[in-house]
């Protein structure tokens, strides 16, 4: 590769950042380069401010007056920084020297890093200058709530963004439980401030060793600090983890379970994905002459289902634990090996495989349900078409003859091959397995956190 088209290549790895991109991070992994480039208060946090606070009528007026001049100083910063950029880009010459290239790049970057934190101390300052002595007593709880508005979406780890504060306000419990939970929260609000301050200053202070890995191409080096990261990310979910199960077991049993699986639903999407089943179930359910065999035997199927798909889950779960944090390192192996001209095979992670099992029991459940029916029963299913009797589907030569065609498609359709790594994500939903019965506005990813044990899963 010639000098400048290596150059270019690392100016984009550079810029990227500024334009939501995730080239730099596909090399050395996110060192929070692209923070650099995102105001860190704005309008929307106006309401945090009035309610931790407790802001007086006129309070309200002189915020938002100096969230206004923050946010122009800011935008106007950031513009001068990438025109700074976009001049050094074009000066650099084909015989210009990439790591001279790279730091004339760099530089605008490291110049802003300064000028930032100053504007961010200053809008402090100006705030506090507004407050009560009442009011500056709920400063340090203010600021914790303000870091876990700011800093929780910064993860990249499933699990590590997961806010339980929003997972036990939605149970929505009696005034009396809540006020006993409260001393809790306050433990697991001082523990997550810890580990996601911890974090913010590993990666603040890795990022110009970041810079230079990325200037000089040092591999070993970008992955050093990659991995630095990110034991501060595992960090910052193990609290999450820790708590998710702490604050379970504290609440009433019938809002510890909810609490405890809304929490996973949120932090581990992917192990929770819905199923077709309770809707199945519910349509087969529905059918007006369900003998009583029928009724006890589709009570058995759904109990063994439950408990088959909860331990899955709970497998998947663990296993995206497991390997999730080696990702980045994989990630830049990948990249040296394709550099080298080696051909990359992709097989399917442990996750994909057990995401392939979970499809399998889906399959395997479904045709289950459909066998204990008789053909006029599998008539009334939705989607139903013309009975075929030579229907490659049924068994006993009747569990699905009147279902053939685009209804058997619905109910015994094989589920998707599972593809390898994140290319897997989305498959495993099976939202085309869907009976046509459903509710159209119903939205299996709809990120309810209300969702039901087999079929609601929520996601952020």
């Amino acid at each position: 590769m010639s000098i400048r088209r290596t150059t270019i290549a690392l100016i984009v790895a550079i810029l990227c950042p500024l334009l939501g991109a995730t080239e730099a991070r596909a090399q050395f992994g996110s060192a929070g380069f692209a923070d650099a480039f995102r105001p860190e208060f704005l309008d929307r946090d106006m309401p945090l401010f009035v309610e931790q606070l407790q802001l007086e009528e006129w309070q309200r007026p002189v915020i938002e007056i100096l969230l206004q001049d923050y946010a122009i100083a800011f935008e106007g910063g950031v513009e001068e920084v990438k025109e700074r950029m976009r001049q050094h880009a074009m000066t650099i010459s084909n015989s210009s020297r990439n790591e001279d290239a790279m730091k004339l790049i760099l530089e605008p970057i490291s110049d802003w890093d300064q000028q930032r934190r100053v504007l961010r101390d200053d809008f402090l300052i100006n705030v506090k200058a507004q407050l009560s002595t009442e009011q500056m007593n709920r400063w340090p709880r203010f600021e914790r709530s303000l870091r876990r508005e700011k800093e929780l979406p910064k993860g990249e780890l499933s699990g590590e963004s997961v806010d339980l504060y929003t997972v036990f306000r939605t149970l929505r419990m009696p005034y009396e439980t809540e006020e006993s939970v409260d001393p809790l929260l306050v433990q697991y609000e001082l523990a997550l401030d810890q580990v996601l301050e911890a974090r913010r200053q590993r990666m603040d202070s890795l990022q110009e060793e970041m810079k230079e890995a990325m200037t000089a191409m040092d591999f070993d080096k970008g992955l050093d600090a990659t991995e630095k990261i990110m034991r501060s990310r595992v960090a910052v979910r193990s609290v999450q983890d820790t708590w998710i199960d702490r604050i379970s077991s504290e609440l009433p049993p019938e809002y510890g379970v909810t609490f405890r699986r809304n929490a996973l639903e949120r932090g581990y999407p992917k192990a929770f994905r819905p199923t077709a089943i309770p809707r199945l179930l519910e349509s087969v359910r529905s059918l007006p002459d369900l003998s009583n065999e029928q009724i006890a035997a589709l009570n058995d199927i759904e109990a063994r289902f439950d408990a088959a798909l909860g331990t899955l889950e709970q497998q998947i779960v663990d296993m995206i634990r497991e390997i999730e944090p080696g990702e980045a390192r994989r990630r830049v192996e990948r990249l040296i090996a394709r550099r080298n001209g080696e051909r990359i095979d992709r097989e399917p992670s442990e996750v994909d495989k057990l995401i392939a099992r979970k499809n399998d029991l889906v399959d395997k459940t479904r045709r289950e349900i459909l066998a204990i029916l008789t053909p006029d029963q599998t008539n009334e299913l939705p989607g139903k078409t013309t009975p075929r009797l030579d229907d490659p589907g049924s068994r006993n030569g009747s569990s699905t003859q009147g279902i053939s065609g685009r209804g058997a498609n619905r109910f015994l359709k094989q589920p998707p091959k599972i593809l390898p790594s994140s290319a897997s994500e989305g498959q495993s939903g099976n939202q085309s397995q869907r009976p046509k019965r459903l509710d159209p506005t119903d939205n299996q990813g709809d990120g309810s956190a209300k969702g039901s044990r087999r079929g609601g899963a929520s996601q952020d």
